[in-house]
């Protein structure tokens, strides 16, 4: 390792951190991007009974039928990115978040690390924080007189009795409770950990409190908003056996509720089923990758969104699974979004393959190295000797050992690429994509193109031969044609050696083709009439 970092030039050191730093950063920004890409996430109705599908920037409208109505391109509206609950006012307004995220990486740490925001809810940008917007006219006015801006608000629950509006402040650990227009009617509550998913049922408001693994009853009213009237653990033992034990989201179907318990990465969540008195009856039936978000009762079914496999699950009121839903615009949306979830993905393994490939390629310099020292046990010829070696004849061939070990590194660079593009191939077919292989074919072909033309150039190269005898030297080039001159007429460098009819490549000082010890003790001395060229 020593000897591989002495000959380590300063100037490629840092480019191969540069290197890595860049595809690493590539990599973490491509792989964020691709898991942001989810499919349907919040279920919502609107007053007029329909159901309302988001998917990043894009609520997908249905009627109670499961019957595609039209596809709200949330960009009109300038939400920027889509973060925290939505929910509709009883006129259909809708309450969402505009602006971009000004999440740091630091702010998501300490989210992680189940710290509590402390940052003001006053908007940072004019652009920035809850909008009530018209869906029709692409309409919105500020919500709150100063404006209002939470990041990760994720339960939004609006009375369409009152229109008031009721928020989870998650990362805060609090309730809030707003008008229509946003003037703060009540205290803001506290005691939570994580809340998400909040309704006014019965007069009563219900919170999923996550990270104390209940679902509180609250008391509405402004005077005593947030005033406990009931907890009700909703883990129950199946639940904790499947280690899903973080409720976020529920709903009532019939007298019975359904809960999403997710795992502690918030995702691949279980749906249990309790009944009025918030006794565990069952678990619905899900496939083992299924990743559970909202629930929502439409007329005689439950839909469920699943994030990662791209669907909306229904159910019977009795857990009993139907069809998934399918609609020509549900379908859009999400082939647009598989599309770009495939093209970070690919952006993320390119990062990983900048990194493998440096790697290998300071590997195989340091295989070139260690090929090209000196034999421990092959003892170098004295200077004396090597300035008499005048007239002897001298016959030089590419090393033979160095043959072996490229032809054994260039077979397994090409398994390599064959085995990487054949993975490539099949996973490309497997997500159903043909068009992306067409996509990926070109590039691929020009790296076994490359392989193939190294290869081929170094097979070249062992045909080669040096020959002196006397003044006079011979040269066998790849094509196997033999030239004489005499050295007067020779050019040579530190790579090669011509006359005027051939040329013979004996490699770079680090990477001979030739014996190293052979061309710098018999051969260099020999050409000291020759012409050195640049």
């Amino acid at each position: 390792t020593a000897d591989m970092n002495s000959n380590v030039h300063p100037a490629v050191a840092a480019l191969v951190l540069v290197m890595t730093g860049v595809a690493v950063g590539l990599w973490v920004w491509a792989s964020g991007l691709a898991a942001s890409l989810g499919g349907p996430a919040e279920l919502r109705t609107g007053p007029d009974g329909h159901v309302f599908i988001q998917i990043q920037n894009h609520l997908v409208e249905h009627d109670t039928s499961g019957a595609f109505v039209r596809n709200h391109d949330l960009d009109t509206l300038d939400v920027t990115l889509f973060l925290g609950g939505y929910a509709f006012f009883s006129d259909g307004d809708i309450l969402l978040r505009r602006g971009p995220d000004p999440r740091s990486f630091l702010d998501n740490l300490r989210a992680y690390s189940r710290e509590t925001n402390r940052k003001s809810i006053i908007p940072e940008e004019p652009g920035s924080g809850l909008f009530r917007c018209n869906l029709e006219t692409s309409a919105c006015e500020r919500f709150g007189d100063g404006g209002i801006d939470f990041k990760a608000a994720h339960g939004v629950f609006i009375d369409w009795q009152t229109d008031d509006v009721y928020i989870s402040d998650t990362t805060r650990h609090l309730l809030r409770k707003y008008s229509s227009t946003g003037v703060e009617l009540a205290p803001a509550a506290g005691g939570f950990k994580f809340p998400n998913q909040l309704m006014v049922v019965d007069g009563q408001l219900l919170v999923a409190d996550t990270n104390h693994h209940v679902v509180r009853s609250l008391k509405p009213e402004s005077p005593m908003f947030g005033e406990q009237v009931d907890s009700k653990d909703v883990v129950p033992t199946a639940a904790t056996s499947a280690r899903q034990t973080w409720p976020t989201h529920f709903a009532r179907v019939g007298d019975h509720w359904w809960v999403n318990n997710m795992e502690t990465g918030m995702d691949r969540g279980g749906i249990y089923v309790f009944d009025s008195e918030w006794n565990h009856i069952r678990r619905v039936k899900l496939p083992p990758d299924a990743d559970p978000i909202s629930i929502l009762k439409v007329g005689d079914a439950v839909w469920i969104s699943d994030w990662n496999n791209d669907v909306v699950r229904r159910f019977t009121a009795e857990g009993a699974p139907m069809a998934n839903l399918e609609s020509a615009g549900l379908e859009t949306v999400l082939a647009f979004s598989r599309e770009e979830r495939l093209r970070y993905t690919m952006l993320s393994y390119a990062g990983v393959a900048v990194v493998v490939v440096m790697f290998l390629g300071l590997f195989v310099r340091a295989f070139a190295q260690s090929m090209n020292k000196p034999s421990a046990t092959r003892p170098s010829k004295p200077d004396a000797v090597v300035a008499l070696a005048d007239t002897s004849p001298l016959h030089l061939e590419p090393n033979g050992r160095l043959r072996k070990r490229m032809q054994g590194a260039l077979i397994l660079v090409g398994i390599l690429t064959l085995l990487a593009g054949v993975s490539l191939l099949v996973m490309l077919s497997a997500l159903g994509k043909p068009e992306a292989i067409v996509r990926f074919a070109a590039p691929l072909g020009g790296l076994i193109a490359i392989v193939m033309l190294i290869a081929w150039t170094n097979r070249a190269n062992w045909g080669t031969a040096v020959s002196l005898n006397g003044n006079t030297l011979t040269l066998r080039d790849h094509t196997g044609r033999q030239s004489s001159c005499s050295i007067q007429q020779v050019r040579y460098d530190d790579t090669a050696i011509a006359t005027r009819d051939a040329v013979v490549m004996l490699g770079r000082p680090k990477a001979r083709i030739y014996d190293e010890q052979d061309v710098q003790a018999y051969l260099i001395p020999r050409l000291r009439e020759a012409k050195k060229v640049g």
